[in-house]
């Protein structure tokens, strides 16, 4: 991926579409690009395999969307990431499946998960380390999207949409683990490195 990257922000810059000081910036945008691709494209695969191709869509989505603002554990390589994006969406799959979800679950596990995620986010990481501002921002995002994903899911189940409700659900409690295994590293584990 990363050499198809080069080899497009090289012909950009030999056919005089880009500069030749911008050629990086160009190469790592396609290189990230591609990886979000594949990633993409192996989220609706393994949905379609299972026969959970929506369930995956929305648990992506919406775990991105909290994931991004309110940090947590990350791994320390692109291809360690990758795996375990993988095995976590399966693993999301699997409780989505087997877990016999109801009013009452999602709920509880809204209320706890939500509380985690508004006690320790943002987490930030070796790879993602934040500066003072950007504590007072993220946590800030971070309580907003929580709030309003919790509010959905309140909504969605006063509706009967206990399945879309059990997506967003999983999505926050996906959140608060990552956030707790972001927090023990940081605590116990890593040295701290700002």
């Amino acid at each position: 991926m990363k050499k198809l990257a080069d080899l497009v922000s090289v012909w950009l810059v030999e056919n005089e579409i880009v500069g030749k000081d911008d050629r990086e910036l160009y190469a790592y945008g396609f290189w990230q690009g591609g990886v979000m691709l594949v990633n993409f494209l192996m989220v609706a695969i393994i949905g379609i395999i299972t026969g959970m191709f929506w369930q995956s869509a929305v648990f992506t989505i919406v775990y991105g969307l909290l994931r991004t603002v309110a940090g947590g554990f990350h791994a320390r390589t692109q291809s360690k990431c990758y795996i375990c994006s993988i095995l976590l969406l399966v693993l999301v799959l699997g409780i989505l499946r087997w877990e016999q979800w109801n009013v009452m679950i999602c709920i509880l596990v809204v209320l706890m998960s939500g509380k985690i995620v508004f006690k320790l986010a943002p987490v930030e990481d070796e790879n993602k380390p934040l500066d003072d501002v950007e504590v007072v921002v993220y946590k800030h995002r971070s309580r907003i999207i929580c709030t309003m994903l919790a509010i959905a899911v309140f909504i969605l189940l006063l509706i009967n949409e206990i399945e879309i409700a059990s997506c967003i659900t999983v999505s926050i409690l996906a959140t608060s683990v990552m956030l707790i295994l972001g927090e023990v590293r940081n605590r116990y584990v890593d040295v701290k490195y700002y």
